[in-house]
Order: C-alpha cells, then sequence, then structure tokens
C-alpha cells in the first residue's frame, strides 16, 4: 500500500506514459493507493463542472482510505513543530498526509520535494 500525494496524481494524469505515470498506473490497478482526505479535497477542488466533481468524487471514494484521528493531529504538529525548529516550513497537508503515512507505516508516492524533509517518513520508490 501507499498513500499517493495530490503531485503523484496531478503528474499521472498529465504524463501516464511516463515511467512515474505507469508505475502509478501498475499501482492503482493493483489497489495498492490508499486515499486520505486532504489528497481528496485537493483533487476534488480542481473539477471543471459538476459532473466531473460527481464522477471524480465516485472513483476517487471507491479507494479504501485512512481517517486522521487525535493521533494523526498530534502527529502533525510534531512534524510542524521539527521541521519549522530546523526552518523548514511545509504545508499543512502534507503534513497531515505524512502523519497518516507515519502512524500507518505506509509510504507516500510523490513528486513533491517537501516530502524529502518530513522526519521519519518513507518515500516509496518505484522498482527498476
Amino acid at each position: 500500500m501507499v498513500i499517493a500525494d495530490t503531485s503523484a496524481w496531478i503528474a499521472f494524469q498529465t504524463k501516464p506514459d511516463s515511467k512515474f505515470g505507469r508505475q502509478f498506473d501498475t499501482l492503482l490497478a493493483g489497489d495498492e493507493i490508499v486515499m486520505v482526505g486532504p489528497v481528496l479535497a485537493e483533487l476534488l477542488q480542481g473539477s471543471r463542472s459538476e459532473s466531473d466533481f460527481s464522477f471524480f468524487a465516485e472513483r476517487l471514494g471507491a479507494l479504501a482510505f485512512l481517517e486522521a484521528d487525535q493521533e494523526t493531529w498530534i502527529k502533525a504538529g510534531e512534524l510542524n513543530y521539527q521541521l519549522r525548529a530546523r526552518g523548514r516550513i511545509i504545508p499543512m497537508a502534507d503534513l497531515i498526509v505524512s502523519a497518516l503515512a507515519i502512524q500507518h507505516d505506509i509510504p507516500v508516492y510523490t513528486s513533491a520535494r517537501d516530502y524529502q524533509e518530513v522526519p521519519g517518513l518513507q518515500i516509496y520508490e518505484p522498482a527498476g
């Protein structure tokens, strides 16, 4: 299982024939991608119409989903504190994704550099 962040979904949509896109498609076809709230909200906000929104909400809503709980929010606060102490600031959505990934011991599939800074986070590295 992997958590695909918003940047991974966008890379897959814009370049599905790239190495990144093909690996993403393999994970998606194998039910290996788990959805989280911040990514779901970010993807849906980019809808161009109500029908697009409904289509994507249904499709993305069919994926396995991890809920944030109190432990998640505490971990996100801890990560934010640690990063700020090192002079690094990353978006709250990325902190929640990171906290869920650490909490559930699941790597994050991403093309964003912010995640490289998060202590204790596993980044998914495609085979090959």
